[in-house]
């Protein structure tokens, strides 16, 4: 009797090895929250609510929103915004539901600077997001922003990178060489019409501004797994990106 119970306490101890040994592989890129969110303070919001915040340690001394807009925690999408829209999660993302779309495709009513992608002849040549069209602004309030694509190549250039994974969310964990303050940014994909695409895979972040060389594109940050950050790439602006806010206490 004594011998089957030692076969059998030696058959649980080797299942439990090879199950503590499949999870430790299983989450060797895990990272916790504390990891995520190293030296994050809170910023209180136009509503009142609480938003956490982190320094980088960066040159233009913006603070950096541990979430996207619309998110409670790091690893989560939050909300989808087209470019230039402050209405977030629309059900369909398209040029014939873009608000500065005209209900045509690729014909841009506003932020206008070449004639084929231009509903009208006369070009408004604005290149930057105005105020109204900052959905960081709109819905956060004073001091918050869209980056810009200075803002992202500082944060990629000034930061260690590694691609990681919270709360079981792929995504890079950015690592300030200034300070070690940290940063994580999921792989959330973006919407096109109804559907979520490349989720986990890629990330696709709006800048505030418009693609230099035609109108129906803006520039944004593009991460993707395995691969570097790319800050100067650009997508169609009537599609859905989440937003990764900055923010910088207003003057008094």
């Amino acid at each position: 009797m004594r011998k089957h119970l030692l076969i059998a306490a030696s058959v649980c101890m080797a299942l439990s090895t090879l199950v503590m040994t499949g999870c430790e592989e299983e989450d060797k890129d895990a990272i916790s929250m504390s990891e995520a969110t190293k030296g994050a303070k809170p910023v209180q919001g136009k509503d009142g609510k609480d938003y956490m915040v982190v320094d980088l340690g960066l040159p233009s001394r913006y603070l950096w929103a541990t979430c996207n807009i619309g998110a409670n925690t790091p690893d989560e999408t939050g909300y989808f915004f087209a470019w230039a829209e402050t209405e977030y999660n629309k059900s369909t993302f398209g040029w014939n539901t873009y608000k500065y779309g005209n209900g045509d495709a690729f014909k841009a009513t506003k932020y206008t600077m070449d004639p084929e992608h231009s509903a009208s002849k006369q070009l408004d040549s604005l290149t930057t997001l105005q105020a109204e069209d900052d959905a960081a602004k709109v819905l956060l309030g004073d001091g918050w922003s869209i980056p810009t694509k200075t803002q992202f190549t500082d944060m990629i250039n000034r930061c260690n990178w590694e691609i990681r994974k919270l709360e079981g969310t792929w995504g890079y964990l950015f690592t300030s060489k200034e300070n070690g303050n940290t940063l994580f940014i999921p792989l959330a994909g973006f919407k096109d019409l109804n559907e979520v695409l490349h989720e986990g895979s890629y990330g696709f972040y709006w800048t505030k501004e418009l693609y230099s060389s035609s109108s129906d594109m803006a520039y944004n940050l593009q991460l993707k797994k395995p691969a570097n950050p790319v800050a100067t790439k650009y997508g169609d602006r009537s599609t859905g990106q989440p937003i990764r806010a900055v923010y910088k206490a207003p003057k008094q």
